[in-house]
């Protein structure tokens, strides 16, 4: 594996770092890559390092001896420092571009002031985005966000696509753009996003923003992945397993916009879990203010007591990387559990072929095997 530090707005590559076994990395769809650099002291590699390693303005890239970049982001809060066995070593971490549009606003290039002399919004600056699949909504956001000057990294973009959504944002709101981003993904047949990093034969990195469309909201790859626990050298290893409730619930409250002393609201309940001899758990989301009409309101409130009926399922396990070709955050897979000699192949989870989808990937300097969270869903 290779460790590069680029300029964050041309992608240019600046130094390839020196670094040490305890470099890592994670990956996922809907969520900024993230991982750390840790480079040793007292190297010819880290002379003059502090003068480029400067949050935001540079950015770090992890890949793999094939070339393919497994994670990448912006410089974040290096740190130098030393371990209680002496050891000089400066850490650099790092996160995907998600973390620069934290920071942007959604607001249109050129603009003047927001409010006018008499303190009411100027409308001319409101971003509003019609005629089109979520997808494209998101990467219109983040164009508009990148007209400003300063504003763009190197990113290739996937082509408009149309579609029959619209949706609009005020300007004195202030909204983040990655927020924005955010709630569309969350809405009623919203889809996801990814920022896939890439670095070329000059080692400069450029970034590919990939959105699900409309009839196909998950992002997947054209890998289906298929790992066995059996034989003498198993395809997986550390296989655990835990449960989470986060989402349960049977009663659902979703408020909408608000006008004077009229709210919106919307209630779903569905006595499932209770009479299975759940305790009553109860949702209120006041997040969705810009809804407006009750029908989308109710679409809303439906769905999240629909995946509030089971609990999520999360294995984790390692993956050897011969046997992981391709692999990144957002594929499926078959995990295959298969006992021998009457014995079962796991000491908890039953023998049997499992399908479920990737939602995590990570890993360290050592390549030869790679972290794995999958979700399914499970019965009670």
């Amino acid at each position: 594996m290779r460790a590069l530090l680029h300029d964050t707005r041309t992608g240019e590559s600046l130094r390839e770092l020196e670094f040490t076994e305890q470099t890592s990395w994670s990956a996922a769809v809907c969520r900024a890559d993230d991982g750390s650099v840790v480079v040793p002291g007292y190297t010819a590699g880290s002379v003059g390092l502090s003068n480029l390693i400067i949050p935001r303005k540079t950015s770090v890239s992890l890949v793999r001896d094939d070339g393919v970049c497994v994670a990448a982001g912006l410089v974040g809060i290096p740190e130098a420092g030393e371990n209680d066995d002496g050891d000089q070593t400066v850490t650099i971490p790092f996160r995907g571009p998600e973390s620069l549009f934290d920071r942007r606003v959604v607001l249109p290039y050129p603009y003047k002031n927001l409010i006018d002399g008499a303190g009411f919004p100027v409308t001319t600056f409101d971003t509003r985005i019609t005629g089109v699949e979520y997808g494209t909504m998101m990467k219109r956001l983040y164009q508009q966000a990148m007209s400003h000057p300063g504003g763009s990294i190197p990113v290739v973009f996937e082509p408009d696509r149309v579609g029959t959504h619209e949706k609009g944002w005020a300007a004195v709101d202030g909204k983040g753009v990655q927020e924005a981003v955010e709630d569309i993904s969350q809405l009623q047949g919203g889809v996801e996003w990814s920022w896939v990093p890439r670095v070329d034969e000059n080692d400069w990195l450029s970034w590919a923003l990939v959105t699900g469309r409309d009839s196909a909201p998950e992002i997947v790859s054209p890998f289906w992945h298929s790992w066995t626990n059996s034989g003498s050298e198993p395809d997986i290893r550390k296989l655990a397993e835990k449960v989470s409730p986060e989402f349960l619930a049977s009663s659902v409250f979703f408020t909408g916009g608000k006008d004077q002393d009229r709210v919106m609201l919307s209630h779903q309940y569905d006595s499932t879990l209770i009479d299975a001899g759940f305790p009553l758990m109860e949702v209120w989301d006041s997040s969705h203010s810009t809804v407006s009409e009750q029908p989308t309101l109710d679409g809303w409130a439906k769905s999240r007591l629909i995946d509030g009926q089971a609990p999520v399922k999360l294995w984790s396990f390692e993956v050897r990387a011969e046997r992981a070709i391709g692999l990144r955050a957002g594929d499926w897979c078959t995990v295959e559990i298969q006992g021998k000699n009457g014995k079962p192949g796991h000491w908890w989870i039953p023998d049997g072929e499992y399908s479920r989808r990737i939602v995590g990937v990570s890993g360290t300097a050592v390549e030869d095997w790679y972290g794995v969270t999958v979700a399914g869903m499970t019965g009670w």
